[in-house]
């Protein structure tokens, strides 16, 4: 049997998000299911191609970008060439005319539910394309009960067709207590001694501008990093407050020393209004970094009870989750109890296991799961 899966995603620098999890899905096959014969699709300066891989995982070169018109005419002619019996699409990217099985992965409806934050090209490929690869894939996979429950009430359709397979932490992520790594990675992001977090991209559901508004309004004079793109906005809004000397903008930082940047921050913050999943601030609490984050969307059920909420549309609501984050230390310390067996519930190799469970069962090797006993600790549950 030929399983191919979209990689496309993964791009030189670039290994967060959707590109991540793929990195993860397509490292954990390689070293769990031996019955398939994988074709990775990727463009030619693909990062993966220089890694070592076993026998039965292949390459496969596609020159359409991902997200575009071309990519619905070259993927189905590759997935032809190859004779693949199952496609998976691990994002909201497929191809409508797909000659084979499909499923999908669908981390989030930010498409169709914040339209607005979108260019129209984005409104319509997600409305044509998605909707109809949607309804005709078999399974749907999706990254937490909320983004289910999204799909379920946006989309109409059958809960039992839709699966949950957590994303996962890697091993990476535990506190770095060296202090020659530690003044390494400072020097090399020019981090200030002290200073609060935020890793985000500057979309406007992210939440940035509120957080800095929120910070501005604290009586804090740690500064604030944002690893993000400078933006001028900011610095202007700050400014107004006087604030504008503590706001830092850290340039993109690498995946090997986010534990270490973590492990040394005073404060985690991630303030965003949508997440299908919201992956750093479970990696920031697996580094030991107190955290705020917003009491939105799929946040409280990934972080539990771990970390200190706050109303996304309420900035003096962050504002003062800020001050307690950095000066509540018994509070901090409580929230840091208990997180190593919370992160267990967060693993790339079951999630590994659970879309292998849905391949075998699309391709008629394995029994159909049932959605609802779908365990989020890997497999089926009994």
């Amino acid at each position: 049997m030929r399983v191919a899966i979209d990689a496309r995603m993964i791009k030189p620098g670039s290994m967060h998000g959707i590109a991540r999890y793929v990195y993860e899905l397509i490292r954990g096959v390689a070293s769990r299911e031996k019955h398939f014969d994988f074709y990775v699709l990727v463009n030619r300066d693909s990062p993966l191609k220089s890694l070592s891989w076993p026998e039965f995982i292949h390459f496969v070169d596609v020159d359409a970008g991902w997200i575009s018109f071309r990519e619905q005419i070259e993927i189905p002619r590759r997935l032809r060439e190859h004779k693949i019996d199952l496609f998976h699409a691990p994002s909201f990217v497929a191809p409508l005319l797909s000659p084979c099985k499909m499923i999908m992965t669908i981390h989030d409806l930010n498409h169709l539910v914040l339209p607005h934050f979108y260019t129209p090209f984005h409104q319509v490929y997600y409305r044509v394309f998605v909707k109809s690869c949607i309804a005709r894939s078999t399974y749907i996979l999706t990254v937490s009960q909320f983004s289910k429950q999204e799909i379920v009430r946006t989309l109409s359709l059958d809960p039992e067709k839709i699966f949950v397979t957590y994303n996962g932490v890697s091993d990476l992520y535990q506190p770095v207590a060296d202090p020659e790594v530690l003044s390494y990675v400072r020097e090399i992001y020019e981090l200030p001694d002290e200073f609060i977090l935020c890793v985000s991209n500057n979309k406007p559901h992210k939440n940035v501008q509120q957080l800095v508004r929120a910070y501005c309004q604290s009586n804090l004079e740690i500064p604030l990093v944002l690893a993000t793109p400078i933006d001028v906005a900011l610095l202007r809004l700050a400014e107004s407050f006087n604030k504008k000397h503590l706001i830092y903008f850290s340039k993109f930082i690498a995946e090997e020393h986010l534990p270490a940047v973590y492990s040394m921050t005073k404060l985690f913050v991630y303030p965003s209004t949508y997440e299908g999943f919201g992956l750093p601030p479970l990696e920031a609490l697996s580094c030991g970094a107190p955290v705020v984050v917003a009491r939105s969307s799929s946040l409280p059920e990934v972080v539990g009870d771990y970390a200190i909420f706050a109303d996304p549309y309420d900035y003096m609501d962050i504002a003062r989750a800020l001050e307690r984050g950095v000066n509540d230390v018994k509070l901090v310390e409580r929230s840091r109890q208990g997180i190593a067996e919370h992160r267990k519930k967060f693993s790339w190799d079951a999630m590994t296991d659970q879309t292998l469970t849905l391949y075998r069962s699309c391709l008629g090797t394995g029994p159909r799961p049932v959605a609802s006993t779908f365990s989020a600790t890997g497999g089926v549950s009994s």
